[in-house]
């Protein structure tokens, strides 16, 4: 667990200074968000019997506090950066790589609202989501891809490329 805040401390400075990550861990909401994740997936991980229930406690302290629906039993990998922590949602079921920064408002969760299935998406590495974006369904969005602010994503996504839009399209090769 120690290892990902730190990889997740060092995304969100960009290597700064010793007082900037002191700056960080003191104000930053959005850091301590993300702290709070890793803290209820770390005891639902590790704490048998009682971890599952103190793990909803956390997720209902995201809830309250920050006004956001984040499970802690998402997988997510090291260097997140959530760049402003209001209004996320991000699924139980969902994983999201290396080293990918989220905006404000964005969802990832099930795209058929009719079905008890869990069908959520998966981030390769370093994708960008901006803000309000919704990322629905069982799909893969590939390492480097940007998706626009406000877009809406239903199918899968290539790495290394731009979409936008309602229902997002391609906008960009890299």
């Amino acid at each position: 667990m120690f290892e990902l805040i730190r990889e997740d401390l060092a995304a969100q400075t960009n290597g700064g200074s010793a007082a900037r990550r002191l700056k960080l861990l003191v104000t930053s909401h959005s850091f301590h968000l993300l702290l709070l994740v890793r803290f209820g997936h770390w005891i639902d991980a590790n704490i048998p019997v009682i971890g599952g229930a103190l793990r909803l406690i956390v997720e209902y302290v995201i809830r309250i506090v920050y006004g956001s629906d984040i499970s802690c039993r998402a997988v997510i990998g090291g260097g997140f950066n959530i760049m402003h922590g209001h209004d996320i949602v991000i699924g139980s079921a969902v994983v999201i790589g290396r080293n990918c920064k989220i905006f404000n408002g964005v969802t990832l969760g099930n795209k058929d609202t009719e079905s008890t299935a869990v069908r959520q998406p998966s981030l390769a590495n370093g994708v960008v989501i901006g803000t309000g974006a919704k990322i629905l369904g069982q799909i893969t969005i590939g390492d480097y891809a940007k998706i626009g602010a406000n877009s809406v994503v239903t199918k899968d996504i290539p790495a290394n490329s731009v979409w936008a839009g309602v229902p997002a399209k391609e906008i960009k090769k890299n």
